[in-house]
């Protein structure tokens, strides 16, 4: 005998709001963008395949493509999105911290290890065509909160006595900076970022000059 079998009723595909194109999928910028984020933490900009990105987020590699125009934008999206992440660390480390140099040592250790294998992000600011003008933008405005957030821990310093009064703590802020990126931009051949977070720490509250 020949069986029935009933139809379950299926939902209508996501489809993009012009009605045209391929099916969406829920979040799969999302998923890309987080599959970009994990592995590009793990290795150098060079050695991540688009391919490996695609597998790790479950889609294809015409997905990926489709969200992000180049290998490029995808790496500079999940830079942007890590520096989120990198200034919820930075302030959740600092809640632990009883002094001004345990604070500054935080803000460096946390900062350098995040930049130091995300270097290529910088010469890609560099570049007019590499990046998409809204992304240099995010960039701009997540680099000034960082910034700001120095400049807070310094205020907070000079309140306590632990900086010494009239220092303008938004220059001090784009030193300790500028130290930082020199140190990932020219000092990776001789030492490393777990070497780096007491000189750097040392030079910015103590100086270079004997006592």
């Amino acid at each position: 005998p020949i069986v029935s079998v009933k139809r379950q009723p299926v939902s209508p595909p996501i489809r993009r709001k012009d009605g045209r194109g391929r099916p969406s999928t829920p979040f799969i910028r999302e998923r890309i963008l987080l599959s970009a984020v994990e592995l590009f933490a793990e290795r150098e900009f060079e050695l991540v395949l688009i391919d490996e990105v695609a597998a790790h987020a479950g889609v294809g590699k015409g997905s990926v493509y489709r969200q992000f125009k180049s290998k490029e934008e995808l790496y500079a999206a999940a830079v942007i999105d890590g520096f989120t992440e990198l200034q919820r660390e930075i302030r959740s480390a600092l809640a632990g911290c009883t002094s001004m140099r345990e604070q500054i040592a935080t803000i460096v250790r946390h900062s350098l290890r995040f930049f130091w294998s995300r270097r290529q992000f910088f010469a890609l600011l560099r570049d007019p065509k590499a990046l998409r003008p809204s992304q240099e933008r995010q960039y701009q405005a997540q680099r000034n909160d960082l910034s700001r957030l120095i400049s807070g821990v310094l205020d907070d310093g000079v309140k306590r006595g632990a900086m010494r009064p009239g220092i303008d703590t938004r220059i001090a802020a784009e030193s300790l900076l500028g130290m930082m990126r020199g140190m990932n931009r020219y000092g990776r051949e001789y030492t490393t970022p777990e070497r780096a977070v007491d000189i750097v720490t040392s030079i910015f509250l103590d100086g270079c000059a004997a006592r």
